[in-house]
């Protein structure tokens, strides 16, 4: 049995069902699932009427071999839209269905493409191509955030987002899996809403050891000289800043909940951890320090140098920390 996300094919399978699906989507999801949300919507555009296992049509659109499914841009090792690639679908758009269907679809991977050189060329030139729908021609253009695009282009599309579970929900999946309950509830908390995601943190243990190093800041960072221990051991990990980063701002931000909200605790097995966190933290101070993080990961993703970015923000906890108290 295919099996549809909530939020983008099953969606998409009712407004076919209904007769009001759209000629332009964009599909928003993480980027790892881009390509399998596409080809859902390839699949129930091409098959709306007649989905399944045995049906030939899927098969074909599920191992790429429906020559009416337009996969995009054409050079799949750079994976970066071009506007020869809209020239290529524009022109597509024109034919006739060659394959016993009565649509064509082209699914644009544009993740790799809404930023840098050439990013607007190519969604300017696919505008006119969207305001003026072709009958029985169906675009979906994935993306990880819709915001990244065009004005212009998001406002002649309709919007499809990966359905997100809840922490518990994916806690629950993974311990179906056998992992321990903390794991699942750390990996479910950093998941995003996607199982999938959690499978992969709890398979990667240099993972677990940013995680590891987020609690210890969180609860063992008390001076300027064991700073400087912790942005050594960030800096030695360079392919996990993110996530000790990403992970102590989820400490912090629960220390915040389990002092305003407990019920909403995402947690509860790290509750002792949560406990010395709030006994090191006011909520001014746990708000004021995931905001700097923020900030830090911002100065990160704008080439900012790193040590130097690491250094100032764990100072800068210090100090939020301090100040805070002597409040």
């Amino acid at each position: 049995m295919i099996a549809f996300d909530d939020n983008v094919g099953s969606y998409l399978k009712e407004a076919f069902a209904r007769g009001i699906a759209a000629h332009a989507y964009i599909v928003v999801g993480e980027k790892q699932y881009v390509g399998s949300l596409l080809r859902e919507c390839a699949i129930v555009t091409m098959c709306h009427s007649h989905i399944g296992d045995d049906c030939e049509a899927c098969k074909k659109v599920i191992a790429g071999e429906h020559l009416d499914v337009i996969n995009l841009p054409i050079d799949a090792v750079k994976n970066k839209m071009s506007v020869a690639d809209v020239s290529y679908l524009v022109e597509e758009s024109y034919r006739r269905p060659i394959d016993n269907s009565a649509q064509r679809v082209f699914c644009v991977d544009a993740t790799n493409s809404v930023s840098g050189v050439g990013c607007e060329l190519w969604q300017n030139k696919l505008l006119k191509t969207l305001e003026e729908p072709i009958n029985g021609v169906y675009i979906f253009i994935g993306v990880t955030d819709a915001e990244a695009l065009l004005p212009t282009v998001r406002s002649r599309c309709q919007v499809l987002k990966q359905t997100k579970l809840t922490a518990n929900e994916v806690k629950q999946a993974l311990l179906r899996n056998s992992f321990d309950m903390v794991s699942c509830e750390m990996a479910a908390a950093m998941s995003g809403g996607s199982i999938q995601r959690g499978e992969q943190i709890l398979a990667n243990r240099s993972v677990f050891e940013a995680y590891r190093l987020a609690t210890e800041i969180a609860t063992e960072m008390t001076s300027t000289k064991v700073a400087l221990k912790y942005a050594s051991a960030i800096l030695a990990g360079r392919e996990t800043i993110y996530d000790c980063l990403g992970f102590l701002t989820v400490l912090l931000r629960e220390s915040l909940v389990l002092r305003l909200a407990p019920e909403l605790c995402m947690l509860p097995h790290l509750q002792h951890t949560i406990d010395k966190i709030c006994d090191n933290y006011t909520l001014q101070a746990a708000e004021t320090c995931i905001e700097k993080i923020n900030l830090a990961k911002k100065q990160l993703d704008d080439g900012a140098n790193v040590t130097a970015v690491i250094d100032r923000l764990l100072n800068t906890i210090l100090e939020t920390r301090y100040l805070c108290r002597k409040s």
